[in-house]
């Protein structure tokens, strides 16, 4: 439950992390051992939040290269904020996935838990052969 559920002080002393596990745990239930998979899920929120502010500080995703004497360049080079953002955005999603947080986590659930009639079953069969021809196609 998530009375129960006990906030690591890595978590704690960090008022970004607090905050993210405070607003998890008061809407769902977990057990004891899902606290360290929602500690990681909150240390990446707090890495992205860092990268969107460092990215707003910088103004832009993408900057110019200067050339010598600082003459710019044609081309951009990537802030590294982005890559750090990216890389949050990624572990987040997929401890998401592993709590049942996220719709998709939940949908899976829902349907390996749905017995299937003789008819379901056909169903199940054709929208599996179009989401497999769609990611075949690169849709």
């Amino acid at each position: 439950m998530a009375e129960n559920i006990e906030m690591p002080q890595e978590v704690a002393s960090d008022p970004v992390q607090a905050a993210i596990w405070e607003q998890l745990t008061a809407r769902r239930t977990f057990a004891q051992e899902d606290a360290p998979t929602l500690a990681l899920l909150c240390y990446w929120h707090a890495v992205a939040n860092q990268a969107r502010e460092a990215m707003a500080l910088g103004g832009t995703a993408y900057k110019p290269i200067r050339g010598k004497g600082g003459k710019r360049l044609k081309m951009m080079r990537k802030n590294p904020a982005l890559t750090v953002l990216k890389e949050a955005s990624t572990e987040i999603r997929a401890l998401s996935d592993q709590l049942g947080l996220s719709k998709s986590a939940r949908n899976v659930t829902v349907q390996q838990a749905r017995p299937a009639s003789a008819h379901g079953k056909l169903l199940t069969l054709m929208f599996d052969d179009r989401e497999t021809r769609a990611k075949a196609a690169g849709a």
